[in-house]
């Protein structure tokens, strides 16, 4: 018996820092979707557990491999499983590949160990191991608050293509939190979401308006080439561009896959790897 799931990448259409948070983390508000970029997990029975890569890499910690062990215990299991991930997310690039590997093996074992799990004990599973592994469970679009353990589905259909560039180079998350200057703690800004989020559907206008990410200003600082690649999706027609994450990956959100397909051809060659996708609403 084998199995398999698909792992999303995500992006963070916004993100603000409100602020350090007592327990070391820092407070923050996203607006995130899954797209349909995404790495593809399979399992089958095993005297061990064991998480592998295809092509070969090795993560410290590796978040699946933490996934597997912490539901194996939550269930009270012995059972061994061989997983296999074929990554297709690049890694360091703010596009949560690690988060949606983890979430994907909590959503893959059980049908694997044929074993029933509330959907509220993978959910506390999910918020143990990392800030974007809930989010990238539930595979659908959500606010984010706290730090990243407070999601809020929300009902939000994107009818855009997306293209997003890996410029070559990983930017470590813990080194972006690190070097981000964060004032005292401030309240979240005041958008009204039910009437910016069906508008965001329908009103490119209102992306530029109301979408931000409070990461940029560091990132851009670091890495010019960041500011470089999101201008050059604007010029080639893209509404609305960002940095997803901390980085590195920069989107640009198109009216048309027509119109993507032709702006991610301009890095065909190149060091720049480009993706065309859209927002992921069901398995591939």
């Amino acid at each position: 018996m084998s199995v398999t799931e698909f792992a999303p990448a995500k992006l963070n259409l916004g993100l603000w820092i409100l602020g350090r948070r007592d327990d070391g983390y820092h407070e923050l508000l996203s607006l995130i979707i899954p797209i349909t970029l995404g790495d593809e997990l399979s399992a089958e029975p095993a005297a061990e557990l064991s998480v592998s890569y295809e092509p070969p890499q090795t993560f410290a910690p590796d978040l699946a491999y933490r996934a597997a062990e912490q539901l194996r215990a939550a269930v009270g299991s012995t059972d061994g499983a061989k997983i296999l991930v074929r990554k297709a997310i690049p890694v360091g690039a703010g596009l949560g590949g690690g988060s949606a590997d983890a979430a994907a093996v909590l959503r893959l074992l059980p049908a694997l160990w044929q074993c029933m799990v509330p959907e509220a004990e993978l959910f506390r599973l999910a918020q143990q191991l990392g800030s974007d592994v809930p989010v990238c469970l539930i595979r659908h679009p959500a606010l984010v608050r706290g730090r990243g353990d407070l999601v809020q589905p929300v009902p939000f259909v994107l009818p855009y293509s997306f293209v997003v560039l890996f410029p070559g180079f990983s930017i470590s998350t813990a080194w972006a939190y690190a070097h981000l200057r964060c004032s005292a703690r401030r309240a979240e800004p005041p958008i009204p979401w039910d009437e910016v989020l069906p508008g965001l559907e329908q009103e490119p206008a209102l992306w530029q308006q109301y979408l931000a990410n409070d990461f940029e200003p560091l990132l851009f600082s670091h890495y010019p080439q960041l500011r470089q690649l999101r201008d050059e999706l604007l010029r080639k027609g893209a509404f609305y561009a960002a940095v997803t994450g901390s980085g590195s990956a920069v989107f640009g959100v198109f009216a048309s896959e027509e119109q993507a397909r032709a702006a991610a051809r301009c890095w065909y060659g190149s060091q720049v790897q480009s993706f065309v996708c859209a927002m992921y609403r069901g398995e591939p």
